[in-house]
């Protein structure tokens, strides 16, 4: 009998082991991003980008109209209630190596406020993150960096 319950106690002791290793939440990825200026405030760039999600938009050949989706760049307004509404600035997007580049088609004005926004939510879910949680994440997480130019 002593036996038996010797099996249970290690059964139970593998079992909370095992759930204990349950892999990180991507989510947690999102507050890796980061988002800045280039040394010549010239270009908006993400980095730390997740390998897995530069390959797929590579694969992808995304259209502007497209890219906003995932990474938008806007003017900024002093109205709150505005500045959801507000259309994306127009340019070219550039990936390398963990890095994402933004280039608008008319530079930045001096003294003028921008924003940078990176939907995290949309960005960092893969197919296989939705069935594990059985969730679909529509609050449009993102993460934000506000500027205005120094040229």
């Amino acid at each position: 009998m002593k036996l038996n319950n010797l099996f249970y106690i290690f059964i139970f002791f593998f079992l909370l082991l095992s759930s204990c290793r349950q892999e990180m939440p991507k989510d947690k990825v999102s507050s890796e991003l980061k988002i800045g200026l280039s040394d010549d405030s010239t270009e908006v760039i993400l980095s730390k980008v997740p390998s897995y999600i530069i390959e797929e938009l590579r694969s992808d050949s995304l259209k502007n109209t497209e890219w906003i989706n995932f990474f938008a760049i806007y003017k900024d307004t002093s109205d709150q209630d505005l500045r959801d509404f507000q259309s994306a600035l127009e340019g070219t997007y550039t990936i390398a190596e963990k890095v994402i580049r933004f280039k608008p088609e008319i530079e930045f004005k001096p003294g003028v406020s921008y924003f940078a926004r990176c939907y995290t939510k949309i960005l960092l879910r893969k197919p296989e993150d939705i069935i594990s949680t059985r969730k679909i994440f529509t609050t449009g997480d993102f993460i934000e960096f506000k500027f205005s130019s120094a040229n």
